[in-house]
């Protein structure tokens, strides 16, 4: 399988109902990198509860997904257009979500972004089977 050199970007609404397609692209990606249905089905959750981080921190207007992916795995990042100073919060730090997505995927990562916009980003490897 060749490499992706290209980040797929997608911007939608920052509504709970528009999390979804969030959704669907991410798996659509976990899926073309041959993670098995588990595995895919965790970066589907890992983006859902990311998703409600960011839409718990302020009111936004927009959510961004910026997808990566190599032979192995995939990278996420997750934006909103609000201002979130400082960020990362201890609250989101502390937050229900922030333990789902942290025991779903192997690196997790919460920085500012453009402008004080909140992001979280994270990595989703496919497992190796031994042979």
């Amino acid at each position: 399988m060749s490499s992706l050199t290209a980040a797929v970007t997608v911007e939608v609404p920052a509504t709970p109902e528009f999390v979804q397609v969030l959704r669907h692209v991410a798996a659509g990606l976990a899926a073309r990198v041959d993670m098995p249905i588990d595995l895919i089905e965790e970066v589907r959750l890992a983006v859902t509860e990311a998703s409600s981080i960011l839409l718990d921190q302020a009111e936004a207007s927009a959510l961004r997904m910026r997808i990566r992916r190599d032979d192995d795995s995939i990278e996420v990042t997750l934006s909103s257009d609000a201002t979130v100073e400082p960020w990362p919060t201890e609250h989101a730090l502390a937050s229900w979500p922030w333990l789902v997505v942290k025991g779903l995927t192997d690196e997790l990562r919460a920085e500012p972004g453009n402008d004080g916009q909140a992001t979280i980003g994270f990595r989703k490897q496919r497992e190796r089977v031994a042979r």
